[in-house]
């Protein structure tokens, strides 16, 4: 029986790229990498990075010059927005995108020839990597070694290792030979159909001067491009060659089989190609392309029970969880999990068993929580998509987030500190409530205004740029966290955000950039403020106003100031002085100007 250190069941991105980072990180350790398939050719969605996973490959891993002489640099994420009869050409969609590059990169992957080009890479690197290798028996040993049972070439072959990592996807190899359960998530109850088209002239053939140069000429044929709709989003990504990636993700429930709807989900070949062709821009671009194949999964989110061990066996990617494609987590989440294992291997390795094992409870109680916070972004957006006006403040907040505090700590290795997750997860209670809470609103004020026929209202020629909300974290993220900035970001997201949804939620114009209502949001409060009502729009404006008479109480002491009312539309007035005299003119030019006050709400700030 062969021995070796680690066991890698799988070479798809998630495994191919564990074997790199262990080569790298452990270089004295034998690594074996098991690879079902006879050759590295299948083609797999999840093309698009974001920037955590661009970061773990470039930084980590030591990739940025074949990424970017081999795959696609990526131009963020945009975001489209069509009519109720979806046949607005694409110059005239309402568009969420950025003008230039984006400040951290990201990459469009072709996977097969990444997962091809990373067999590669591994072996020259030392790692054992068997193709044609499928494993079928796998038995545990915690107090020694595993052991490891493959069939390759029409023989039986068995090893022995320390570690196993289960990379190998939705087959879920070793939580099947345990008998750990996969649960089906039933929060969000998405499905998706995709294939590759060839001959897809793409977004920069359209020709339009004033759509081009509104983007300032930056390319969105590299975008992670997003088609949204009520209930559904259709994705256009470029891959490397003469490819384009084009795929449906939609919730079952709005439009899916016994939904109701009009335009069911695609789940066959024919199904999909009449489902884009219902969609006037897509059906432009794809005018002349041919698809090259399809593929599609009736469900999508799942997740298990635990992730990692102290019996010494882990795993990364699809054969642990998934939520749901939208934003491109998949990478983000194998980037994670192979750290962690990184990680946890050394523990085990340098012989500390204390340290070992406080690692595995942390990584694997983030990672849980990882989870759980990534789902809850998703479970009430998919009512939320096909609204510009709405969709714009969730961006807002969701990229904002996901820069501060998600980008910024991986960066800083923070993610791998035990100390570090142990504070963060201390406030996992408050960061699931805050994403329960702003979904409600979100889908809320979605059925709000279809109920008043606004929902599509902005869903035309509007632009807004999808970099606004990050801006102010360009110069900041590196491998120094300013905590104190982080919480004050986090504030400034939610109450402008939260303010935004209270002025068109109860018509009141002009509410959201006012700073003495922005500050009043910070998160704590917004999580109070559990209905978007007037009588609770009227108790923040009387403690806002409380506060401006104090104020003008400490600046004006000899006034008689009684107190400051906010009326409807903006209006203010002060009590206690004869209105006919310059004191009490005085005194309502400054509460006005203190109420007049701009927030710099990042849902108006414009680049």
């Amino acid at each position: 029986m062969r021995n070796v250190d680690i066991v890698i069941i799988g070479s798809g991105i998630a495994g191919g790229l564990l074997a790199r980072q262990l080569r790298l990180a452990c270089p004295d350790l034998g690594v074996l990498v098991l690879e079902a398939a006879e050759a590295m050719e299948d083609y797999k969605v999840g093309e698009s990075t974001v920037e955590v996973a661009a970061n773990y490959m470039v930084r980590r891993l030591n990739l940025g010059t074949y990424l970017y002489q081999h795959q696609l640099p990526k131009n963020g994420l945009r975001f489209f927005f069509d009519s109720p009869g979806k046949d607005l050409p694409l110059p005239r969609m309402s568009e969420i995108g950025s003008d230039h590059m984006p400040f951290h990169p990201s990459f469009q992957l072709e996977r097969a020839r990444l997962e091809r080009d990373l067999v590669a890479m591994n072996r020259a690197a030392g790692a054992e990597v068997e193709l044609g290798a499928k494993v079928v028996d796998v038995a545990i040993d915690g107090g020694g070694r595993h052991k490891v049972v493959y069939e390759q070439g029409g023989e039986r072959r068995e090893v022995a290792c320390r570690w196993v990592c289960d990379a190998s996807g939705r087959r879920h190899v070793l939580w099947r030979k345990l008998g750990v359960k996969v649960h089906k998530e039933t929060r969000l109850n998405t499905a998706a159909a995709w294939g590759r088209y060839r001959g897809v002239a793409g977004l920069d053939a359209v020709a339009d001067p004033a759509w081009r140069s509104r983007a300032r000429y930056t390319s969105r044929h590299l975008s992670t491009n997003h088609f949204m709709y009520d209930g559904y989003w259709i994705w256009f990504i470029p891959l490397a060659g003469d490819l384009m990636s084009v795929g449906v993700v939609f919730d079952k429930d709005r439009i899916g089989e016994g939904s109701g709807a009009a335009l069911p989900g695609p789940r066959t070949r024919a199904d999909f190609e009449r489902f884009l062709g219902a969609h006037r821009a897509a059906r432009e671009l794809l005018e002349g392309a041919e698809l090259e194949d399809f593929q599609s999964y009736a469900h999508l989110p799942y997740h298990a029970d635990r992730y990692f061990s102290t019996d010494r066996y882990a795993v990364t990617g699809e054969a642990g969880a998934f939520t749901d494609p939208f934003y491109s987590p998949g990478s983000d989440f194998i980037a994670t999990a192979n750290e962690f294992i990184t990680q946890m291997i050394l523990a085990d390795v340098a012989g500390d068993r204390a340290a070992f094992e406080e690692k595995v409870a942390a990584y694997d109680a983030y990672y849980r929580f990882k989870y759980d916070s990534t789902l809850r972004l998703y479970e009430r957006m998919y009512p939320v998509f096909g609204s510009f006006e709405l969709y714009r403040l969730k961006y807002l907040l969701d990229f904002n987030n996901y820069y501060n505090l998600v980008v910024w700590p991986f960066m800083a290795d923070r993610v791998t500190d035990v100390g570090w997750i142990r504070e963060e997860l201390k406030f996992t209670d408050l960061v699931l409530r805050a994403l329960s809470t702003m979904g409600e609103h979100f889908a809320s004020l979605a059925s709000d205004l279809r109920a008043r026929g606004e929902y599509f209202a902005q869903n035309e020629g509007r632009f807004a740029n999808g970099l606004n909300g990050v801006a102010q974290l360009e110069t900041r993220l590196g491998p120094a966290i300013d905590e104190r900035f982080r919480r004050e970001q986090v504030d400034r997201a939610y109450g402008s955000v939260f303010a935004a949804l209270v002025e068109r939620r109860l018509g009141e114009q002009g509410l959201s950039d006012r700073a003495r209502v922005v500050s009043e949001l910070k998160l704590p409060q917004v999580l109070v403020f559990r209905d978007i009502t007037p009588e609770r729009l009227s108790r923040l404006l009387q403690r806002v106003a409380e506060r401006i008479t104090r104020e003008l109480r400490d600046e004006f002491p000899d006034a008689g100031i009684e107190r400051v009312e906010l009326g409807a539309d903006g209006e203010v007035s002060v009590t206690g002085l004869d209105a006919a005299t310059a004191a009490h003119a005085a005194v309502l030019s400054r509460a006005r100007a203190l109420w007049d006050a701009s927030a710099g709400s990042l849902a108006h700030v414009a680049l």
